[in-house]
């Protein structure tokens, strides 16, 4: 258990340093790292995309739970390709995909900050708040408001690394809490209850 929450810290916490470097290269370089994203946003999904095909080819193709597999793997290879070949039209529609990401990103922070509260953490609601933000800036990037490219992917920067700091914070906390709560009744948590 406890080896389960030391891997599920450090993944937490890896994802929300990468998100602040991310954030921070936008900002700083956002005409090179546009074209630079989109060529990485599609190697990775043509990877996933082809390890998913791979991975129903070894499996039974008889059995349904894998056909969706097969499903997922076609559409990001086919996404990844799209997003290699054109990066500058991935480009234009680039916030709407980052930002339907961040709501959905800011809406399982959302669901951390519910927990809190049902743990009767004091502090519950600036993680509520955090989140709540997080939900306004992914909707910003959907709508668009801005013209100039640059602009945009230096706001882009600017949200990830909102959500990186945002990230850090609440893993800080909840850690605190998982601490608190084992020094006063030293139980097992259960993992489930932390996804």
């Amino acid at each position: 258990m406890r080896r389960f929450l030391q891997n599920f810290q450090l993944n937490f916490l890896l994802a929300s340093v990468l998100y602040i470097v991310l954030g921070v290269v936008l900002i700083l370089r956002p005409g090179f790292t546009g074209i630079l994203l989109c060529r990485l946003l599609g190697g990775g999904l043509l990877l996933y995309g082809l390890f998913a095909l791979g991975g129903y080819l070894i499996r039974s193709r008889e059995m349904e739970a894998f056909r969706l597999e097969l499903f997922f793997g076609v559409v990001a290879a086919a996404l990844g390709l799209f997003f290699l070949l054109n990066p500058t039209a991935i480009l234009s529609i680039l916030p709407t995909i980052l930002g339907v990401y961040v709501v959905i990103d800011s809406l399982v922070a959302l669901q951390r900050a519910m927990r809190l509260y049902r743990m009767e953490y004091p502090r519950w609601w600036a993680s509520l708040l955090m989140a709540l933000l997080g939900v306004v800036l992914g909707v910003l990037l959907v709508l668009r408001p801005f013209g100039a490219t640059r602009l945009l992917i230096r706001f882009i920067g600017v949200v990830f690394v909102y959500l990186g700091i945002s990230d850090l914070w609440s893993l800080r906390k909840l850690s605190a809490l998982i601490r608190d709560l084992r020094e006063r009744a030293p139980i097992e948590i259960d993992p489930i209850d932390l996804e």
